[in-house]
């Protein structure tokens, strides 16, 4: 996990996640009008003319909510974390499954071929879900995982 500074690092990952992984996810966000919401895990963030102006997030009841940025009142504990970390289930569970289908179809499309760019993006979504996750679903890879180089576990700085 490492710590985010704002919208714009939101935006980073949001943009960045087919190469880096993860998400972002706040411990808690809490609206002008009082509402809060525990673990909200962002899921897209709008411009307008250079402007941010509206924020989605999924709540840890499933709900996706959008916002306008100015609704924003206190933002707490913004990280970048890896699917394996987040404290939000529900989002954990959805985003561990739609990445073990593309894990499962990336390894059906390079069958037979285990060039370096595709070990490298299967490596990273295995670090993103974690290895034990890979085996309790019980996938496995065209080539030896090293349990070593990747630590799923583990907070990143």
């Amino acid at each position: 996990m490492s710590m985010l500074h704002g919208l714009k690092d939101i935006e980073t990952v949001i943009t960045n996640k087919r190469k880096i992984g993860g998400a972002a996810e706040a411990a808690m966000l809490k609206l002008t009008s009082g509402e809060i919401f525990h673990h909200p895990v962002f899921t897209n963030i709008d411009k307008s003319k250079g402007q941010y102006v509206s924020l989605c997030f999924i709540d840890e009841e499933g709900m996706n909510i959008c916002i306008h940025v100015d609704q924003i009142a206190i933002m707490k504990g913004l990280e970048y974390k890896l699917i394996c970390q987040l404290n939000n289930e529900i989002v954990k569970q959805l985003m561990l499954s739609d990445t073990l289908q593309y894990l499962q179809r990336l390894c059906e499309l390079n069958e037979g071929f285990v060039t370096p760019t595709f070990q490298k993006e299967a490596l990273v979504l295995v670090r993103d879900i974690s290895v034990k996750e890979l085996e309790k679903k019980k996938v496995t890879l065209p080539f030896q995982v090293d349990d070593n180089l990747i630590h799923f576990n583990r907070k990143f700085a």
